[in-house]
């Protein structure tokens, strides 16, 4: 890892209106590349709106289709690495909740949600794959809102190599203080455990589809502490931290506060295994 700026946004997202959506994702991206950013995060979702339990809007799209190529032209004229979420329609016709990676070079990857719950169930499948991104200067990956319930996500993650979890979300249903409450109960332990960088974001205001967010974005130290965070619950926001692999290979440096180096993954498989 190298030291490098990260941001992440919370945004309008409105259901179906990608034209508006992607509008609001060139205006920070070029607000990102001002401030000198190095990979700048978008919510789940943010091209497409978030509408589970509808299969009728928003439509989905294919990773190949006009959402993802203008995007991907963006990334390329502006050199930008960044994540945006669009509801996919595979070439088998599955729909996913995906996440994808441009940069430089268009398209980078995607990483598709893994854990649906209940309110998703019927409307995208969960992937299967953990992927880990290389940027010039980090490593990360992502996690798409109810997956950073679990832990072994985080975990796996930075034992593939990630440095940077990006955390993002389409997370209603709370008031701005109760989300920040509920959120930091786990998401800084998430860093802290793992030793990694985390950056979270999430929709802010009404979507469209008789929805309402109420934002709650932030960045974690290695350690867990929050660096940076949104002052708004209702409104769209950046949100910028700079990084520092002294601070990080610091955080990594004695055995005893880096876990990962006393995990006994031979014993966690054994006591998966046995009924």
């Amino acid at each position: 890892m190298q030291d490098l700026r990260i941001a992440v946004v919370q945004m309008t997202c409105r259901v179906g209106e990608t034209e508006h959506n992607i509008n609001t994702i060139e205006r920070f991206v070029h607000r990102a590349v001002a401030a000198k950013v190095d990979i700048l995060c978008f919510p789940e979702l943010c091209v497409s709106g978030y509408n589970a339990g509808d299969n009728t809007e928003p439509a989905p799209e294919s990773l190949d289709g006009d959402s993802v190529q203008r995007l991907a032209a963006l990334s390329s004229a502006t050199g930008l690495t960044f994540l945006a979420g669009l509801l996919e329609r595979d070439i088998d016709g599955i729909i996913y909740n995906t996440q994808i990676v441009f940069g430089p070079d268009g398209v980078g990857g995607h990483y598709r949600k893994t854990h649906v719950p209940t309110s998703e169930i019927g409307t995208w499948c969960q992937g299967d794959e953990l992927p880990v991104f290389t940027h010039a200067k980090a490593r990360f990956g992502i996690e798409i809102c109810y997956d950073s319930h679990f832990p072994e996500v985080s975990t796996i993650l930075a034992q593939r190599g990630a440095e940077i979890l990006f955390l993002p979300h389409a997370s209603g249903g709370e008031t701005a203080a109760e989300k920040k409450e509920r959120w930091l109960r786990y998401m800084p332990a998430r860093a802290y455990d793992n030793t990694v960088y985390m950056a979270v974001c999430n929709h802010v205001g009404d979507n469209g589809a008789n929805r309402t967010f109420t934002g709650v974005s932030f960045i974690c130290d290695a350690q867990g502490k929050v660096i940076a965070e949104a002052q708004s619950g209702d409104e769209e926001e950046m949100v910028v931290a700079d990084l520092s692999a002294a601070d990080f290979y610091e955080a990594r440096r004695i055995p005893e506060t880096f876990f990962r180096h006393f995990r006994r993954a031979e014993t966690y498989a054994r006591w998966t295994a046995e009924p």
